[in-house]
């Protein structure tokens, strides 16, 4: 609607407010939440599940080579899947289309800002353990054979107690990027009594979700190396609608323990198609 005032030279346009977030009733009960336990096997099985699963795969994997973009791009795609599933729309997963690039980066923004933040935190701490093993262990090598045998205890230690460090922190930012990615919102998503009560309520489940991630990397990455190495970025993009599929157990798990559903926003409406007059217009 625009309005005018006397002495105004043009009309002010007054906007309507924006749709409030909405919070969806608890869904139907999923083999996952039913049972109470993640199934680990269906989420493999999930990406073959869509008739033009090659094809979106594809399509999906050559976006993810843009750079810099790239990571926003697939947060934005991976919580679109966990939305899609949660709401129990049409179809077993929404293909990756280009005309979504801005929603897709939208969605992602604040999981990409969050991500960058714990990496500019955990770098330099990366970097003092990296050295300080590295010259540690020649000085304890040149020192004598004790000096080997220590290097060959603590070398083992250190890359344990690091990874067992990575997985914690992998666990702790889960839930983060959860309420990110379905409530594009940076006010919703720092929400730390929500937070707190995920971890105590899913930091099992979490935690093995982490770690089956981490162990289907490990075998799929290599295996998509061997595809004129463009494979690789095509396991990357499975992996990345293997873990839709698994946070979204995780999510509607903890929904069923009695957990907070998170605001999400409302779907968008689309405009209706412009349907041209056949009579001749006036002049």
């Amino acid at each position: 609607m625009s309005t005018s005032q006397p002495g105004d030279s043009l009309p002010r346009v007054e906007q309507p407010p924006l749709a409030a977030a909405e919070v969806l009733p608890l869904p139907k009960p999923t083999p996952s939440s039913a049972a109470g336990r993640i199934q680990y096997l269906d989420s493999l099985r999930y990406v073959f599940s869509h008739p033009e699963w090659f094809k979106n795969l594809l399509i999906f994997s050559v976006f993810t080579l843009i750079p810099v973009l790239n990571s926003v791009l697939v947060c934005g795609y991976l919580y679109q899947i966990v939305e899609h599933r949660h709401r129990r729309l049409p179809g077993a997963y929404p293909l990756f289309q280009i005309r979504g690039f801005a929603a897709y980066m939208t969605r992602g923004i604040w999981c990409f800002f969050l991500s960058s933040i714990v990496g500019v935190i955990i770098a330099p701490m990366i970097q003092v353990l990296t050295q300080g093993t590295m010259f540690g262990s020649m000085a304890a090598i040149q020192s004598g054979d004790w000096g080997a045998v220590a290097a060959a205890v603590v070398i083992p230690l250190v890359i344990i107690g690091f990874l067992l460090f990575l997985l914690g922190l992998q666990v702790l930012i889960t839930p983060f990027m959860l309420r990110g990615g379905l409530s594009q919102d940076f006010g919703l998503m720092m929400n730390f009594r929500w937070i707190g009560h995920y971890l105590q309520t899913m930091w099992l489940e979490t935690t093995l979700v982490c770690l089956f991630v981490l162990l289907s990397t490990l075998v799929i990455a290599p295996l998509g190396c061997l595809v004129f190495c463009y494979g690789f970025f095509a396991a990357m993009a499975f992996m990345t609608m293997v873990q839709g599929h698994l946070q979204c157990q995780l999510y509607e798990l903890y929904l069923a323990r009695g957990g907070e559903p998170i605001p999400l926003r409302p779907l968008p409406v689309d405009l209706p198609p412009v349907v041209r007059s056949s009579s001749p217009t006036p002049l």
